[in-house]
């Protein structure tokens, strides 16, 4: 089953920040570290989120608690019920300890590109 990706406008200004960074060239232009595939991180990432296939555990996804004015904007983005529960998703590019993370919802056809970048620009 296909997605959709969609992306915030936070989020479009956040990846054109960190795809000019170098501390984010290994995300981008990098290997995975298994399986040995060729593919970056970030297009292994954006493949199995286009294809709705599982993320490895090597990208430590996890649920994110974030504030009731984000879920609103999402539902309000979505057009969904304000009876759905909308579970944020949290993903490390560089392996559990990563410090290189995506922050995205996940429904049945559309994924949700919401924010981009390291624990300190993200959560400070």
């Amino acid at each position: 089953m296909s997605h959709t990706l969609n992306e915030t406008s936070q989020f479009k200004h956040q990846l054109r920040r960190v795809r000019k960074s170098p501390r984010w060239r290994p995300i981008f232009e990098g290997h995975v570290p298994f399986d040995g595939d060729d593919r970056s991180p970030w297009d292994y990432v954006t493949d199995c989120l286009l294809t709705g296939s599982e993320i490895p555990a090597y990208f430590y996804v996890h649920p994110l608690h974030f504030p009731k004015s984000l879920e609103k904007q999402i539902k309000r983005r979505l057009q969904t019920s304000e009876h759905v529960t909308i579970q944020v998703l949290e993903l490390h590019f560089d392996g559990h300890n990563g410090n290189h993370l995506l922050v995205f919802y996940d429904s049945t056809d559309v994924t949700t590109l919401l924010a981009i970048g390291t624990h300190s620009d993200l959560f400070s």
